[in-house]
């Protein structure tokens, strides 16, 4: 069974980024050229970032409004 979270946009936005992060490793070992390769791996890198960035600025200000 499935249970749902509290926060499942925040649970998308982790889990987004997670598979950015692994498109990334694959992005370096796929048949190209070195400067291909490079440019995917950053490109997710940076968009992986964005995610983790975002889904831990939302968890800090859930964490604010509890605590309020």
């Amino acid at each position: 069974m499935i249970y749902p979270t509290i926060f499942p946009h925040r649970s998308n936005r982790r889990a987004r980024a997670a598979a950015h992060r692994a498109m990334a490793m694959a992005a370096l070992t796929s048949n190209s050229s070195l400067g291909v390769r490079y440019r995917r791996y950053h490109a997710h890198m940076r968009k992986a970032e964005a995610l983790s960035r975002a889904a831990d600025a939302i968890a800090l200000e859930v964490v604010q409004e509890v605590s309020e």
